[in-house]
């Protein structure tokens, strides 16, 4: 199992609660632990469904959603579904390479982003905005 090298200081990102969505363990483990590590408050789940009785309007600061492992049409549901009873509450789709990141659905981010980036990096730039 992955263990990242310890944070000095205070992350710029503690306190902050995301709900990740991902129906891997092995890579859903890893990403909670890195979020952890960064002093994010992190929910897991390993399903919609899972995460349809773990969310509630205007609790997470993000919901990182792996779209690649549900089907487009669960999955824009479950989008469009937490869009409209949270408009403070940000969605992230988890994609894969290139792109590794998109805050738009995936469709229009994979033509508009040409650049890899560390999904980590991209998270963080994010969520300190927030």
């Amino acid at each position: 199992m992955y263990h990242p090298p310890p944070l000095r200081g205070r992350p710029v990102l503690a306190g902050k609660k995301v709900l990740l969505i991902d129906r891997n363990q092995p890579t859903r483990d890893v990403r909670a632990i890195v979020l952890r590590r960064h002093g994010i408050e992190v929910h897991t789940a390993d399903s919609l469904q899972a995460a349809r009785f773990l969310w509630q309007p205007d609790v997470y600061d993000l919901i990182l959603l792996d779209v690649r492992r549900h089907l487009p049409g669960e999955a824009l549901e479950f989008y469009e579904q937490i869009s409209a009873a949270s408009l403070h509450e940000r969605i992230a789709f988890l994609v894969g390479p290139p792109v590794y990141l998109s805050l738009t659905w995936p469709t229009e981010a994979m033509d508009a982003e040409k650049q890899p980036r560390q999904w980590e990096e991209t998270l963080k730039r994010f969520l300190a905005a927030a």
